[in-house]
């Protein structure tokens, strides 16, 4: 028994160990940007260049969010209720956009939405311009991020009894109410939560962006998106520069899941 609890011990220790490691690699470096950039943070926010290109990203990033409930709370709901052929193919469709590398991603969009082929003649026909413009980077974000709206919901329909609805059914509830009446309210907040994942990535992307609209037309202005406009500023002012406009990024993005945590916990209550 002794040896039992002593080996338990030494387990729990190995892994609380290499927790603490991992745990170190994710914040060391975020702790770093903000100690560093803090005290630029008010200046950065002051800056008119960076306000516009955070509602940009803002714009293109609440986009995808809203895109990958809509049509992602539906495709979770049937790759989590029903099995059928080809599914594997459609999983895995699914899954594609995050071992694709982003610069592909981008190169992706613009090869499908070009004047030349597929989808573009008619878009072209009609005044659609995908290349540098919001609807552009909305498309790609939404492309590489919706897969976590899609995963989640998937996750908490399949935590949901399939009986439940069967009763619902039985009771002469139709499909489309059942959804909306026993699915919908059990598992909003983890719907939420993805669409929170799917906005947060879709703010952090810049490897699409660079080929797909690496900087967008508002108005008369010219205005990049901020991961692209922390680039810019890398490149062409230097590291502690970035910096103090990464920090505010950091620190926005930060607030916002802040934010909606304590409505989503506040909402439970």
């Amino acid at each position: 028994m002794m040896n039992l609890k002593k080996e338990v011990n030494i387990f729990i220790f190995i892994i609380i160990v290499f927790s603490l490691i991992f745990l170190f690699f994710f914040a060391y470096p975020l702790a770093v940007l903000i100690i560093v950039g803090s005290k630029g943070i008010i200046a950065s926010l002051e800056n008119r260049s960076f306000l516009a290109a955070i509602y940009v990203t803002f714009i293109i990033s609440t986009s995808a969010a809203v895109s990958a409930v809509i049509f992602g709370l539906p495709l979770g709901y049937i790759i989590a209720r029903y099995n059928f052929k080809f599914k594997e193919v459609i999983e895995t469709l699914i899954d594609i956009p995050i071992v694709i590398p982003h610069i592909v991603v981008g190169i992706m969009i613009v090869l499908a939405f070009s004047s030349q082929y597929g989808l573009g003649p008619i878009f072209h026909k009609y005044g659609i311009n995908v290349i540098d413009t919001i609807l552009g980077a909305a498309l790609a974000v939404s492309y590489l991020s919706s897969t976590y709206t899609i995963r989640v919901a998937e996750s908490s329909i399949k935590g949901i009894d399939p009986e439940i609805e069967l009763i619902s059914r039985s009771l002469g509830a139709s499909q489309i109410r059942t959804f909306f009446s026993i699915i919908l309210p059990n598992i909003w907040r983890s719907v939420v939560n993805g669409a929170l994942l799917t906005w947060a990535r879709a703010t952090s992307e810049a490897g699409a962006l660079f080929i797909v609209a690496y900087y967008v037309i508002l108005g008369k202005t010219t205005v990049y998106p901020s991961p692209v406009f922390i680039y810019e500023s890398y490149v062409g002012l230097g590291l502690i520069e970035a910096v103090k406009f990464s920090a505010a990024l950091v620190a926005i993005i930060i607030s916002v899941f802040i934010l909606f945590r304590i409505i989503i916990n506040l909402r439970r209550h």
